[in-house]
């Protein structure tokens, strides 16, 4: 690869829309039917809609009820289908659509290899997925991305929405509601915890603290993997993507103070009352998010199985502060309940945390670099076939790494899922 083209990849110009020919309108389908969906947040810079969530965002929304059946867009082969960070689960198609290659992705779907497995081929309008709320998401959509190339093999990203009507298929027409495109240029985040400003993306230095619920200003796009850069005062910096959000958290209540009752008179003495014991809820849905505070955006304590005991220390909005196996947090209250639920033959082992998914170079020799630029210095030259771990999502052709100890950024053009020979 040139080295204008890895600039290109690396300052996000891959996006450019190859269209199909003429010829290929008829294999091309829509990816939901018509009114089942509304069009929602478009393909470009944005700003985060839920904390962790990506400021330049490369893929089409489409809202739906959970559950909507999802179609392939044309013939192809199954290149991932299941779980994945960040949309929690996802099938990738890759096509020949007018004689090249494109792949579709399809995330935050209802149990991904549920219709569809790696390896197996499928026909346009065939049901693939069902939509849903899965990884980081707000509500039930479908996230759809279309790539030029084979996806994580040097593909670049296109505008969905452009791509699909090249084709002949309008999804904006077709749709219940389409959304107005946001002009903002400027987007206002809150801090969920005290974090720190760095100097860069990473372990740079700190260079201010900013507390909980503090205001911070970032721009449509300005990010590099799981970092966001803003503006806290007169100070620039970056911070992790799941340390900020569009809402304001609540603020932490604490429960009002109680006056000892005050002593009755008898002809013997009264025994003080006993401290009051903690009310004892417990968990009705199958699992439950323990939170570090009373916000969605908060980060995960713990997930509590069905039926475990809580117990209850104050509340707040509709969320109880609670203790859980050793453990504090905040809960929502309408998945508790005073009774205990009936309990299961055998309780359900708990998920395993999802495994970073690994990739392999296939250059000769593959740069690591200190951050997401080919300007940027060179931690370690990575031979042909080094295991790469995922420490982010790809972004703009870049994507967080770590190998043989080390951590830092490479080309996506030059990964690949299966090792090379």
């Amino acid at each position: 690869m040139s080295t204008a083209m890895a600039a290109a990849l690396a300052t996000g110009l891959g996006g450019v829309l190859v269209a199909p020919s003429a010829s290929a309108a008829a294999a091309v389908v829509a990816p939901l039917g018509a009114r089942t969906y509304s069009v929602s947040s478009y393909y470009g810079p944005r700003c985060m809609p839920v904390a962790s969530a990506s400021t330049w965002h490369l893929g089409q929304d489409l809202g739906a009820a959970s559950g909507t059946r999802i179609n392939a867009i044309a013939d192809g082969t199954v290149l991932r289908a299941g779980s994945v960070s960040g949309f929690g689960q996802w099938v990738v198609l890759r096509h020949t659509i007018g004689g090249k290659t494109v792949s579709s992705v399809y995330g935050h779907v209802i149990d991904g290899d549920k219709y569809v497995k790696a390896g197996q081929t499928v026909k346009a309008g065939q049901r693939i997925a069902d939509v849903g709320s899965t990884g980081i998401s707000t509500s039930p959509h479908l996230h759809l991305e279309v790539w030029n190339g084979t996806y994580g093999s040097g593909a670049s990203h296109t505008d969905p929405l452009a791509y699909l009507k090249a084709t002949g298929v309008d999804l904006g027409r077709n749709a219940t509601r389409v959304a107005a495109r946001s002009t903002a240029t400027s987007c206002t985040y809150y801090t969920n915890a005290a974090v720190d400003v760095r100097a860069g993306a990473g372990t740079g230095a700190v260079v201010a603290r900013v507390a909980r619920g503090a205001t911070v200003v970032g721009k449509p796009g300005d990010e590099s993997g799981t970092w966001r850069r803003v503006t806290s005062g007169r100070t620039t910096g970056w911070v992790p993507a799941a340390s900020i959000g569009p809402t304001k958290p609540a603020p932490v209540s604490t429960p009002p103070a109680t006056k000892p009752p005050a002593p009755q008179p008898a002809p013997k003495p009264v025994p003080t009352p006993s401290a009051p014991q903690p009310a004892t809820r417990y968990v009705t849905a199958a699992s439950l998010n323990l939170r570090a505070s009373a916000t969605t955006s908060s980060a995960v304590v713990a997930r509590l199985p069905k039926g475990t005991k809580l117990s209850v220390a104050t509340t707040s909005g509709g969320w109880l502060k609670v203790t859980a196996n050793g453990r504090t947090g905040w809960v929502s209250a309408q998945y508790t309940s005073t009774s205990a639920p009936a309990a299961p033959a055998k309780p359900a082992p708990a998920p395993a945390p999802p495994k970073a998914a690994t990739s392999y170079v296939t250059a000769s020799s593959l740069n690591l670099r200190a951050s997401a630029s080919t300007s940027s210095k060179v931690v370690a030259r990575l031979a042909r076939g080094t295991a790469v771990t995922h420490a982010g999502t790809a972004s703009k052709g870049w994507l967080k790494v770590t190998a043989g100890g080390r951590t830092g950024f490479v080309s996506t053009a030059y990964l690949s899922a299966q090792k090379p020979r």
